[in-house]
């Protein structure tokens, strides 16, 4: 966290700022206040502008949120009452009074015909747009609720009680799809995260609960590590999120390994009372009891380059991750640790043949590099495969190579145009000469300094984690292990 980068200038109000929210599509945050005010601003690192100021409500706005194309906002009270207001001109487009029998505490946009609302009862709405009427009525809770998500792919509504349980309902059905057991503390926050596979939850006493999408009877994983509780949940990308705890931090925290990464804001020890990511995913905005709605700076998550662009400066960064490969490599027992026999400018799968390891085979067809025994009077000018134009012949014991024979072989082994940079990451090639014979066709397109880096990242993060997705670049690497 840098106090001093470039960000919005914070919004400052009279009274304290109960939730805010961004734009899906453009430039502009609504903030709700405790007055019952609503206010919109289009912000900018060149100054904000306020594009509107309301009193929707006789009590507190204690929730909003845009529609999905941006041009409407839904705002919920303590009155009981929630409606929905043309973005660009602040005119009431519905207006429900008397909602539910307790005061409104969220709403939902869940798509263009539904709205939810939960009170501090515990009752969940799901309301038809198009005729401003309950479409389901739900009252699995006894406590008021806390939080709520969609889930665009199963049209699965989650939502959190203080009564300490997940419900989830599919918006098509009058009755839920499930409730989870109380989990012993008031669940205050909810994301989906891992591509629809996690559900996580804020919990009063600090701890990130998990629950397995499909099993919401009780979670399968903890992540303690706030000190307070975690009243707001942001989700950054499928493996990191930001919450806002009731310390004043705003923590960024990867899941899957689990670990805290660091602070993206600080609220001087105020509780926070929402956190949400803006549409460009540059902004986070964050609202506590400092009257205040702060920018955040998160750009830097989503900026594949950033990380390119430092190394760039770092002139030991390709030593660097060549050593931590080969360390992890030994470590994992891949590679043995001896110093008398030089890997560089080898693939892995070459080296393991010339070390004499048996899983490795003669003739094997792993992906990377294919070693292949060729007899030796191999020498009459004729190709014998499409890349025998590139190699050369090594003559090496039978033996040498897990063979039971006596007799003498000849290897084909890399040359150093096949063999690419002396790193010991297998091939990385940079040929794009023009006029090149037809035997260059097939090879790879020259890599750039940054993107051999950033495919070695890649490698490394496959070679730590093998159960872990491969990524496109990088998993050549690793592909003959």
């Amino acid at each position: 966290m840098d106090d001093n980068a470039v960000r919005p200038k914070s919004l400052k109000f009279k009274e304290p700022v109960i939730d805010v929210a961004f734009s899906p599509t453009s430039d502009l945050v609504a903030s709700s206040l405790i007055t019952g005010h609503i206010f919109i601003h289009q912000y900018s690192l060149s100054g904000n502008t306020r594009q509107h100021r309301l009193k929707p409500h006789r009590k507190s706005c204690r929730s909003l949120c845009f529609s999905g194309d941006g041009l409407s906002l839904y705002t919920a009270s303590k009155d009981k009452s929630w409606q929905s207001l043309d973005v660009a001109t602040g005119a009431e487009l519905t207006r429900v009074e008397e909602a539910h029998d307790k005061a409104i505490n969220i709403v939902k946009y869940v798509n263009e015909q539904i709205v939810a609302t939960g009170d501090e009862s515990g009752g969940v709405k799901l309301w038809d747009i198009r005729q401003n009427r309950p479409a389901f009525t739900f009252k699995e809770h006894v406590d008021y609720i806390s939080d709520m998500v969609f889930n665009t792919d199963k049209r699965h509504l989650l939502a959190t009680s203080g009564d300490g349980c997940l419900s989830v309902y599919d918006v098509r059905k009058s009755k839920p799809f499930h409730v989870s057991e109380n989990q012993d503390d008031e669940l205050l926050s909810v994301a989906i995260m891992r591509g629809g596979k996690k559900v996580v939850v804020g919990e009063t006493d600090g701890v990130l609960g998990i629950f397995t999408y499909g099993q919401f009877d009780d979670v399968t994983d903890r992540f303690p590590g706030h000190p307070q509780s975690i009243d707001s949940i942001c989700k950054l990308t499928e493996d990191m999120c930001v919450t806002g705890s009731s310390d004043g931090l705003l923590r960024i925290v990867q899941l899957f390994p689990h670990r805290l990464v660091g602070v993206a804001g600080d609220h001087k020890s105020l509780p926070v009372e929402k956190v949400v990511l803006s549409y460009d995913q540059q902004w986070l905005a964050s609202c506590s009891h400092d009257h205040t709605v702060h920018f955040w700076d998160i750009g830097y998550i989503f900026n594949d380059n950033a990380s390119d662009e430092d190394e760039d400066e770092n002139p030991n960064g390709d030593e660097q991750l060549d050593a931590q490969a080969m360390a992890i490599q030994i470590s994992k027992g891949i590679v043995d640790d001896d110093p008398e026999i030089d890997i560089d400018g080898l693939s892995d799968g070459s080296e393991l043949r010339l070390r004499g390891d048996p899983d490795a085979g003669v003739g094997s067809s792993d992906e990377g590099d294919k070693v292949d025994v060729v007899d030796s009077d191999s020498d009459s000018g004729e190709s014998d495969g499409p890349d025998s134009d590139d190699r050369r012949t090594t003559i090496l014991p039978a033996k040498s190579l897990g063979s039971a024979s006596e007799s003498t072989k000849e290897v084909p082994t890399k040359t150093n145009e096949d063999a690419g940079d002396s790193d010991g990451w297998g091939s990385w090639s940079d040929s794009d000469d023009e006029g090149s014979s037809s035997k260059d066709k097939h090879r790879k397109p020259k890599l750039t300094k940054a993107e051999k880096r950033k495919a070695k990242r890649a490698a490394l993060t496959e070679l730590v984690n093998p159960d872990k997705k491969k990524k496109a670049s990088g998993a050549s690497f690793f592909a003959g292990l």
